[in-house]
């Protein structure tokens, strides 16, 4: 038991220093901790945004195939020298006004890729609606300008360019994940 006050204020100095040490350690501890998460949480809200966009690209895709499945089999009906019955003009009708509405889908995705930085990816996004844009103009029914081949090269197109934006999206997403 210390009995001097110079062996009190030595025990004190060292339960002190130990309670600094230990203090400054935790701080720097919870510092790089909380840096880490909040890496992780900006990752994981990246990453969730490149899947975002991504669905709004299969949404307007899927839609655009049933369109081009239905308008090409109308225009293999017409080739024939057949009328095409109502109930396909009507669906091609509706597929086509469902395409316009998803197309907003594409415009706020650009939007996303923008504010997390990647310019490539919102560019080729773009060059893909503008191509489905073209393509909503040119295959409709009152075109009779459409033809089966036309429409396969289309779709071979807008696929081609589609997987291009894949690959680049791809590619934010491994630096993001």
């Amino acid at each position: 038991m210390p009995t001097t006050w110079l062996e009190i204020v030595d025990t004190a100095v060292k339960i002190g220093l130990g309670a600094v040490v230990t203090g400054i350690a935790t701080h720097v501890n919870n510092g790089r901790s909380h840096a880490r998460t909040v890496e992780k949480e900006r990752h994981a809200k990246s990453a969730e945004m490149l899947e975002s966009v991504a669905l709004s690209i299969e949404e307007v895709t899927h839609v655009l195939l049933k369109h081009w499945a239905h308008i090409t089999d109308w225009a293999r009906i017409k080739d024939r020298g057949d009328e095409p019955s109502e109930e396909k003009l009507k669906l091609i009708t509706e597929y086509r006004l469902e395409l316009f509405n998803l197309f907003k889908g594409l415009t706020n995705s650009e939007g996303r890729l923008l504010l997390m930085g990647h310019a490539n990816q919102q560019q080729l996004l773009r060059e893909y609606g503008q191509l489905i844009s073209d393509y909503y103009r040119f295959a409709n029914v009152s075109n009779d300008q459409v033809t089966v081949a036309e429409l396969d090269g289309w779709r071979k197109k807008i696929m081609d360019s589609r997987l291009k934006l894949y690959s680049a999206l791809n590619t934010a997403y491994r630096t993001e994940g």
